[in-house]
């Protein structure tokens, strides 16, 4: 089967059991640079109860799962391949068949699953190619405790040559053996965006990297240098190789619509990405500390205002500086955060009431920052866990 017209899904597969405990140390050994991870608990594994198969899913608000359309739907090729302008999806099941878990493992404890209340499509057709992308609103919020929500790149576009990672539950082999353990493969390589790819190969809502996927990692996400989600995992060559992702940026709007929505039905706060604030990290930080190098402060940002020298962060009219502070450029023309003499209010455009700085009194440096696996050593024992989470959530 020739790739660029025929794509394996990067759920496909065939798992006769979970991974027996001790044998994670040697499936390791099958992924160079792979390695099984507690640690990034905001990418979660799903259950297909209707598919009888694992997916992964990226946690972006408290009740809110960005995960792979081929996770949740059917698609019209028994054989596992993907055939861009011909395979196309069936509606998803029931919200109830689709189980979401924070742990390293997919356990068979019902009280580490949480249940869908609602599926949400992109707003376009049923192609596989281009539109692999869904998201999950679960019927109850998780606490930041168990698992701070990931951003996503919504705001910036990606370039060819990033260096980016690859999470997931997904087999260690193209054989899909080791599904069902969440691992992590670091320094990956943005191969080609959008429509810098081969367009029988790679859609204008999607992008290519150069490794690191397999079975059962659909779904899960790429995160960037700045642990921002740039890409969905929705297929890949053979022995998990070539593996292609749905684009964030490609469907910001979508993201940051169902990011409202979902904050509405759980009951919290819009996340600030979703009503437009910059997803860069280096916007958030709190200005202040004392600082007499870059290197001091956790924004990597140490200036000095002529009077003192402290650390700040960027600034823009969507991330404002807080309160008794305000924007204005420093020597390299970036803006970032002043104090603000003898005033209580802070923000953009407002540094005629605080210090005037000449570039030279300046200094700030940035630092260098289709279907999912089955899983059928679960299968019974998740099925109990789904009807038990159903009649929970009635």
């Amino acid at each position: 089967m020739l790739f660029g017209a025929l794509a394996l899904i990067a759920g496909c597969g065939d798992v006769s059991q979970p991974a027996p405990e001790g044998a994670v140390g040697e499936a390791e050994l099958d992924i160079s640079g792979g390695y099984a991870d507690d640690k990034d608990t905001a990418v979660v594994g799903i259950y297909a109860t209707n598919l009888g198969g694992i997916c992964t899913g990226s946690l972006l608000a408290p009740n809110l799962v960005l995960t792979a359309r081929h996770c949740v739907s059917q698609i019209n090729n028994n054989e596992g391949t993907v055939e861009c302008g011909v395979t196309k999806f069936a509606p998803p099941a029931a919200p109830s068949s689709y189980l979401v878990t924070t742990g390293p493992e997919l356990s068979q404890d019902p009280s580490a699953y949480r249940a869908t209340k609602e599926v949400v499509l992109l707003p376009a057709g049923d192609d596989f190619c281009g539109q692999d992308q869904a998201i999950l609103i679960l019927a109850e919020n998780i606490p930041e405790a168990e698992a701070k929500p990931l951003v996503p790149r919504v705001d910036e576009p990606l370039v060819n040559g990033e260096k980016y990672s690859a999470i997931g539950f997904g087999a260690t082999d193209g054989a899909g053996n080791g599904a069902g353990a969440r691992r992590r493969r670091d320094d990956l390589t943005v191969t080609c965006v959008a429509d810098e790819c081969p367009d029988f190969q790679v859609k204008t809502t999607e992008w290519m990297g150069n490794a690191g996927v397999c079975q059962g990692d659909s779904g899960g996400p790429a995160i960037d240098a700045k642990n921002r989600v740039i890409g969905v995992t929705s297929r890949g060559g053979f022995n998990c190789s070539t593996p292609i992702y749905g684009y964030v940026k490609a469907w910001d709007q979508w993201i940051k619509d169902t990011a409202i929505k979902a904050a509405e039905m759980g009951g919290y706060p819009v996340p600030a990405w979703a009503n437009g604030a910059p997803t860069n990290p280096d916007y958030s930080y709190t200005p202040g500390d004392a600082c007499n190098e870059p290197s001091d402060c956790a924004s990597g940002r140490c200036v000095n205002d002529g009077n003192e020298q402290y650390c700040t962060r960027l600034c823009n009219e969507q991330a404002p500086c807080p309160e008794g502070w305000y924007c204005d450029s420093d020597s390299n023309g970036q803006g970032v955060c002043f104090k603000k003499e003898g005033s209580a209010s802070g923000g953009w455009g407002e540094e005629e009431e605080g210090p005037q700085l000449s570039n030279e009194s300046s200094c700030s440096v940035n630092a260098d920052p289709t279907k999912p696996v089955p899983w059928r050593g679960g299968i019974f024992a998740l099925a109990l866990v789904a009807l038990g989470l159903r009649r929970r959530t009635r």
